[in-house]
């Protein structure tokens, strides 16, 4: 099976997607009936003490009581303590279906039996860690190239954000330029350059505490879409990249025109600019290749991350044409481009060796197409609870990765600054619909979600349940 995206017979156009979660955007906030949202928290509360408890502790040592994104935090954030599959279990002992899966960074499962013997077989003959090269380095470089159309050499990077940050990096020095161009809403990692105009297209530096805003001078926003814009913005020579979360911003919830990237491309080439593919979350959840190979288009460079290691640390790249990544040197530079790339962690023997296994276990036949499979009956199935209730809530995907439409903030339209307090409130209120959700046990970030190679029919039908329970609330 192919990895699916928008405008096939699937799934809506990438139009069609935008102007539904305009409708939602433009129509009255759905909240909750307050006694009945009460009795949720409530019931949450009873069932989570163990949580609770750790969440008071967490407060007092761990910057905001938290360290991650994706965990929810109303009313409090969940503690697990084991996972297998498409299940994880708190501390409380309440299993949930995971469609969090770290952010995507889980696709063949949780705690995936072979790759885990692999890993421990490595420790035990070899080393977890031993600082020099590695033969798996070199395996892990080969499989990608194998997988990804327009990658020839890879660098290892610790993250998926240090895989953009070495790639804008490796651009500026490659090009001798220093612009780079950002769609609005896209994320790219954490980091100075990139942490502007995030989710929600028109945002701007609203994230952006502690970061100068002369350092985000040299990042131009583009919107999706507009190639009148992008030309004009390469027409003043100084840009050395383009950077594109390949399905569109965060991950398709703005989803890109069809045939966009041919396009943007040729104009970047035009006006001497790279084109670099963030496929830390596509890589392999739209497909094996990633939404290179589903869209047959070949970027300058592609960064990955998340599912390249299953949820493995120090897991991230950076690849594209060989003379373009070998600008990335921890060496005296000589007449070549050259851009300090390193760090101690990076293709390390234990990530590398993950890298090496996960990589081979998904390129079996059929083991993607589990997760693709598993998605778009997790979409019909959701889709067809709505219109059967009477809700404009809609759901679409990107070969595994899962949308479900309910509140729209990132389609309300930021030109009037004063409705970014109605973003906020409708970003807010995703928070409380997930009570009833994880009440059913279910984990969904705000229904920005992922499937994996373990999930079944039966975990479909308890998340589509759970999504019913959400439809009782707000009824």
């Amino acid at each position: 099976m192919t990895a699916t995206g928008p405008g096939t017979a699937a799934e809506p156009a990438a139009a069609e997607i935008r102007e539904r979660a305009r409708r939602i955007a433009d129509g009255p906030i759905r909240r909750p009936a307050p006694e009945r949202l009460q009795a949720e928290v409530d019931e949450f509360r009873r069932r989570t003490s163990g949580s609770a408890e750790l969440g008071r502790r967490a407060a007092r040592v761990l910057a905001r009581g938290t360290e991650h994104v994706d965990p929810l935090s109303f009313p409090y954030p969940l503690f697990m303590r084991a996972g297998a599959g498409s299940r994880v279990t708190d501390v409380d002992g309440n299993e949930y279906v995971d469609c969090v899966l770290a952010g995507g960074a889980i696709l063949l499962g949780h705690n995936h039996p072979e790759l885990n013997r692999r890993v421990v077989e490595l420790i035990r003959e070899r080393t977890n860690f031993h600082g020099h090269l590695d033969e798996l380095e070199v395996e892990a470089g080969e499989e990608l190239a194998e997988v990804f159309p327009s990658i020839e050499a890879v660098r290892f990077t610790a993250s998926g954000a240090e895989a953009n940050l070495a790639a804008a990096r490796i651009a500026r020095a490659w090009t001798g330029r220093s612009k780079l161009v950002k769609f609005r809403g896209a994320y790219h990692g954490w980091h100075d350059q990139f942490l502007v105009d995030i989710e929600v297209p028109g945002s701007g530096r609203f994230l952006a505490g502690g970061i100068p805003e002369a350092y985000q001078s040299e990042t131009v926003l583009v919107s999706q879409n507009d190639l009148d814009e992008l030309e004009s913005v390469l027409a003043g020579g100084d840009v050395a990249a383009v950077f594109c979360e390949p399905v569109g911003a965060e991950s398709g919830l703005v989803p890109f025109d069809e045939g966009y990237h041919p396009r943007a491309i040729e104009l970047a080439h035009r006006h001497g600019a790279l084109y670099v593919f963030d496929e830390v979350v596509t890589g392999f959840r739209v497909g094996l290749g990633g939404a290179q190979r589903l869209y047959g288009v070949e970027p300058d460079l592609t960064t990955l991350g998340k599912a390249l290691m299953n949820g493995y640390p120090s897991c991230g790249a950076v690849g594209g044409r060989k003379e373009i990544v070998d600008t990335a040197n921890v060496s005296v530079p000589d007449e070549r481009p050259s851009a300090y790339v390193g760090g101690t962690l990076s293709g390390n023997v234990l990530s590398a060796g993950a890298c090496v296994h996960a990589v081979r276990l998904m390129r079996e036949p059929g083991v993607l197409d589990r997760a693709i499979d598993a998605a778009g009956d997790l979409v019909a199935r959701l889709n067809a609870l709505f219109a059967a209730r009477g809700f404009d809530f809609f759901s679409y995907r990107f070969g595994s990765i899962v949308k479900t439409e309910l509140t729209a903030p990132q389609a309300v339209p930021l030109d009037d600054p004063a409705r970014l307090g109605e973003v906020l409130e409708r970003r807010e209120l995703l928070s409380a619909y997930m009570v009833p959700i994880q009440n059913a046990g279910v984990l969904s970030r705000l229904g920005r979600d992922m499937l994996s190679c373990a999930h079944t029919t039966e975990d479909n039908e308890r998340t589509v349940a759970a999504y019913g329970r959400l439809l009782d609330v707000l009824e």
